[in-house]
Formats: C-alpha cells, structure tokens, sequence
C-alpha cells in the first residue's frame, strides 16, 4: 500500500509538472542555446554519436552519457511512433519516475535485509517512499535519478554479498556501481564502504586459509566490470580534452559574505522555503544544515508563490523534517555506535563509512564551491534509505512514549509532504 501510494504521488506530479519546470541543469528542450541535459539529449538524437569536442565548452556536456542515452532512444522511438515532439519530450517523464520507484523497491529490500518487520518496516517504508526529494526528482529529467537507482542496487547487492558472499551478487555490485558512475560520477561515493567489506573478506581467507586465489579472482572479476563501466567517459574526456577527472563547473547563486561560523550556527528562518534573491528574499539561503533540509523538502522553490495554501502544510513538512534530522542525527551515533543494534559488525562499519562518505562529500561541496546549488541535497540523496532505515531499526526495540513520538512524527512528515505536493498541482 505504501508503495502505491508513492506511485501514484509521483505519477501526479509528473502529470503537472512539465520538463522545463522545477528541473536542474535541464534549462529544456529546444533551448535554442544549446545547452543543457536537454540540448545533450537532443545532440544524441540528431547526431548519433558522442559530442566531438571538448564538452566543458558547452554547459551541461560534461555529463556521463547513460541517461542521456536511453532518452534520446526513448525520444527516438516515440518519434517513430508518430508522437509529436513536445508530446516525446514529455514521455521522458516515464524515465525518471520508473528509476524513482525502482529506487524506492530496492530500499524497501534493503530494509527487509537489515531485520525490519512490521509496523517497523512501515515506518521506514514511510520516510522513504514518501519523502520529497524522490518526488522532485520523479519528475527531472536529468541524469539525477538513474545514478541513484543504480547506486542504491549496488548497495543492497552488496549487503546481500556480506551475508552469502555469493559472486552473482559481488558482479551485480560491480555492474551496479559502474552503471551508476555511467550516469554521474558522484556513484563513485559507495566505493569506500564496498572496498571495506571486500577487504575484509580477504584478510577473513588469509586468516582462516580460506581459498584466497578463488578471492582474488572474484575480485579481479569486480575489477573488469566496474573500472570500464565507471571510468570510461571520464577517461575519454581527459585523453581527448584534458578535462579533469573531477571537473565540475561552478553553478548558482555565489554565497558570498558569510562566514564559516554563520553557515554552520546561524538557522534563523521565516520561511519553510528555500530563500533565494530571485524569489524575492533578502539572501540566498546559507546555512550548509537549512540548505540540506530545505532542498530535500521542497527542492529550490518557493510554493507558496503557486498556491498559498500549500505554505502552512509546507511549515508543517519543514518543522518535522528539522525534528527527523536532528532525531536521526541522534539514531545515527545511538545505532551504529551505542547498543549495537545491527549485530552484523561488517554491515555496521559499512553503513557508518558510506553514510560519512556522503555527509563528507557535502560538506567538501559546499564549502570549496559556495554556491547555493552545491548545498542540494539531490547530490547525495541515496543517503535518505540509511536515515530512513535509522528509526525502524530502534523501533524494533524500543516501545513506549519514544515509539509513539516517532510513530507520529514520521506520520506528520508523510503526509504533510503528500498535501505539499498534491495541492501544487491543483
């Protein structure tokens, strides 16, 4: 039920929301610029090959190709269907809300692997399927939400891996991740947490006397796959164009004038919106912790401007989600540090490493690009499943007065989100 309900959520903000509207680094479909995800995707459809040039020349190119692969297929066919254009543009729609809601499966397996059972499990089900971000990015026809998907795959493959170390599931890891990388390079984040448990795999067959050429072999396997898959584009651009394997051009509004100390202290707000100089507010919004919220719940838009009827549901979204933050803050030393609650030590250091992972990612962003884009949450959004998973697995211990306030908390923050987000379309 719970997934049916996320389904047809995303299926109506899709219906609303057309593809040159609430979209990042899109800027849309004959553009007449050029440039963007857009423009790329209708470069591979007229040309047929990959750019020719030095794609940091023309902004929005240096993207890896697999989303934008599978688009301009997808484009093509609808053509050949004899759908008109704008109509095909508005089917890639289709895409990204098919990669959101095999996303948000593989995280509801991922949470059945980890233990979770009944009104836990829903719990964490809630969060996820219900949460903001998966909606918006549902509808954004970049490259965003296939990176996730694939990412989250290689996680739960993974995880699965560490339990039954069957290679089907270490290749469909290796798959995953490069297929990840494939579509933005930011997949590269699991790498760290899945090098952990590989090599302690290893240094388990070296102390036991395990078959340790059967290892190596499973891992030299890993190797072939996911090294071509996830490195090729950018290899290719750095042989042909010496663009930097870590190239990333500068975007959004420059936060300047602020101190470390107030983008990290300073949270006042008067809005649950993101605040923005070109919404009408007095500053683009700062604070590295009210840029990760505010982002997650309502993107970079002010929705009050479309119905202000949507602004007390939008305060109520925002208040609980600041109180979910700070409670799977909490959770986050509680579970991985505190009562040992994931009995798997291997499955425990790996959640702490690609959690910290992407919370470090952010935080490097941010701060060595201070531009209000750098603080969007969309970069790292997979790392929602694991805060998500944080309150079911307390829950499968604790009852009482915290349960209930939990409980509740996570059923304000669903369905203040699904008012959100159905009233913009009304």
């Amino acid at each position: 039920m719970v997934f049916i309900n996320a389904a047809a959520l995303h299926a109506f903000y899709i219906f609303y929301t057309p593809t040159w509207e609430r979209q990042h680094d899109v800027i849309g479909f004959r553009n007449g610029k050029g440039i963007g995800q857009a423009a790329l995707i209708e470069y591979l459809l007229e040309n047929g090959h990959f750019p020719d040039f030095d794609p940091t020349k023309r902004w929005g190119f240096f993207q890896p190709l697999l989303h934008h692969i599978i688009a301009a297929l997808a484009l093509k066919i609808n053509l050949l269907r004899g759908m008109n254009y704008d109509s095909a543009c508005e089917n890639l729609q289709l895409l990204t809300f098919v990669y959101s809601l095999v996303f948000i499966f593989y995280g509801f397996r991922i949470f059945m692997l980890m233990g979770l059972e009944g009104r836990r499990l829903m719990a964490s089900e809630v969060l996820l399927a219900l949460h903001p971000v998966f909606i918006l990015l549902s509808g954004s026809v970049n490259n965003d939400m296939l990176s996730h998907m694939f990412f989250i795959m290689a996680v739960f493959h993974i995880l699965r891996w560490q339990k039954g170390d069957r290679l089907k599931d270490l290749l469909l890891t290796a798959l995953f991740i490069g297929l990840s990388m494939m579509s933005k390079l930011s997949g590269v984040l699991i790498a760290p947490a899945v090098a952990f448990l590989m090599l302690r795999k290893l240094y388990t067959d070296i102390r036991e006397k395990g078959n340790i050429p059967a290892r190596i072999g499973s891992f030299a396997l890993f190797g072939a796959i996911v090294f071509p898959l996830g490195l090729f584009f950018p290899l290719r651009n750095y042989l042909l164009f010496k663009v930097p394997l870590d190239y990333m051009p500068e975007v959004g509004e420059e936060l300047t004038g602020h101190s470390v100390l107030s983008r990290i202290f300073d949270i006042r707000t008067n809005t649950p919106y993101a605040c923005m100089v070109k919404n009408g507010n007095p500053y683009d919004e700062f604070n590295v912790f009210l840029l990760l919220i505010k982002t997650g719940l309502t993107g970079e838009y002010d929705f009050g401007a479309d119905n202000p009827l949507i602004t007390p549901f939008a305060w109520i979204l925002f208040i609980s989600g600041c109180l979910l933050f700070v409670t799977v803050a909490i959770l986050f030393i509680y579970v991985f540090f505190g009562r040992k609650l994931i009995k798997d030590v291997p499955i425990r250091v790996f959640w702490v490493i690609l959690i910290l992972t992407g919370i470090l990612f952010m935080v490097r962003l941010m701060f060595k690009a201070p531009n209000f884009s750098s603080g969007d949450i969309r970069y790292i959004a997979w790392i929602i499943v694991g805060a998500a998973m944080l309150p079911g697995l307390y829950l499968q211990e604790k009852g009482g007065g915290t349960a209930l306030f939990l409980e509740a908390l996570t059923g304000a923050f669903a369905l203040s989100s699904a008012a959100v987000y159905i009233l913009l379309g009304l």
